[in-house]
């Protein structure tokens, strides 16, 4: 039972690595029975407790065992194969995890950091109170009738990743459009959308795709009225969000490489401009601020395939550089052949001009930053307010 139960949540942790929680019972358990068995074979012994009846026999002979001199003890094969026995399954069992035991508990993996701390603190305490009174979070509700809770007019969202929804609801105390779990696209959408009138205008389905309802503002349809977005969101986290929306990742980013000495191929990210066009990176990136971009490069490149590895590659053959993006798109309007493509190596540097935002305000910075190569400290979490909400 124990080896079918312990298979059976090994192959669902293959599948999702959050039943490896489950799965840490199965391997103590596991590396208990085996140390064990490795210790009973070097000599150590089960201690099983046996009734004994007091005697006069037995008091007098346990007297003489007093009187005795007592016996030097020796060291006999059997304590060097325990001692042996003893070293193994240290150096099996628990010297392996002491180091990342100690790395696990020094840091805050998949926890909310520093930044992520203050600037949760800071958004319940310069923020209104959703229902009215600070108490109402610490309130027993009876369920409504129906099941349908109805909120208050002065109840809002705040609309962040999916990854972020119960940090938001724990330590800020504010209600999230949408926590870990189904129901991400949405907010997916808004934050790939192109422009901000197309964040406006969505085919949008309930809950559970009975019905659509058109032409609704997904921030006035969430009842959004902030957004908060990382470093992460914007940037190694940017594939789920084109991912939950249904959208190519090479639409915004692709991997290109470049041919360097003796035929070595060195890979090389780059952004294409709906990458800076998107809502994530107008509002994190920019700030929602106008941008006119100093410089706009075009490359072009051909697919190949590598014949070792049996893939096709993107392999970059030209560099063109301009002063300006006009320049850059008269430039692939008048190539008659070949692949061109306006990108960027930097996602903080657009390469595409970008208007300013309308209806939204960035009101807190976070002062932890984060580094970027070619820019310098970037806020590692930045709140805006949707300032148009309904």
């Amino acid at each position: 039972i124990l080896l079918v139960w312990s298979l059976i949540i090994l192959l669902a942790t293959f599948g999702q690595r959050r039943f490896a929680y489950y799965f840490a019972a199965n391997v103590a358990l596991l590396s208990g029975y085996l140390s064990w068995a490795v210790l009973k074979f070097t000599g150590f012994k089960e201690t099983i407790a046996k009734p004994v009846e007091a005697s006069e026999k037995l008091k007098q002979e346990k007297a003489k065992l007093k009187k005795r001199p007592k016996k030097r003890s020796r060291l006999t094969l059997i304590h060097l194969n325990m001692a042996l026995g003893a070293i193994i399954v240290f150096f099996l069992v628990f010297f392996p995890n002491i180091f990342p035991a100690m790395a696990a508990a020094s840091q805050t993996e998949f926890a909310p950091d520093r930044a992520w701390l203050n600037s949760l603190s800071w958004l319940e305490e310069n923020t209104p109170e959703p229902f009215g009174d600070p108490v109402a979070y610490y309130q027993l509700y009876e369920p409504p009738p129906g099941g349908k809770y109805e909120y208050p007019e002065s109840a809002y969202g705040v609309m962040a990743w999916v990854d972020y929804g119960y940090w938001i609801a724990r330590i800020a105390h504010r209600p999230a459009n949408v926590t870990p779990g189904p129901g991400g696209k949405y907010v997916a959408k808004f934050f790939v959308s192109q422009n901000e009138d197309s964040t406006q205008e969505v085919n949008w389905k309930t809950k559970w795709e009975e019905e659509i309802i058109p032409e609704k503002a997904i921030m006035d349809k969430l009842g959004s009225s902030y957004i908060i977005i990382d470093y992460q969101t914007a940037g190694g986290k940017f594939w789920a969000l084109a991912n939950w929306a249904e959208r190519e990742q090479t639409e915004f980013f692709d991997i290109y490489y470049i041919s360097q000495e003796k035929g070595k191929l060195t890979p090389v990210q780059l952004f294409h401009p709906a990458y800076f066009r998107s809502m994530v990176s107008r509002l994190y990136n920019f700030d929602g601020q106008a941008v006119t971009p100093k410089e706009s490069i075009v490359i072009s490149y051909e697919e190949k395939v590598v014949q070792d590895q049996s893939i096709k590659i993107k392999l970059i053959t030209d560099v063109h550089k301009f002063t300006s993006y006009e320049e850059a798109t008269a430039f692939i309007s008048s190539q008659q052949s070949g692949n061109h493509q306006i990108v960027s190596d930097n996602p903080f540097i657009s390469p595409v001009p970008l208007e300013a935002l309308k209806n939204y305000k960035l009101i807190y910075s976070s002062s932890i930053l984060k580094v970027q190569p070619g820019v310098g400290g970037i806020p590692a979490v930045k709140i805006f307010e949707y300032t148009a909400r309904k």
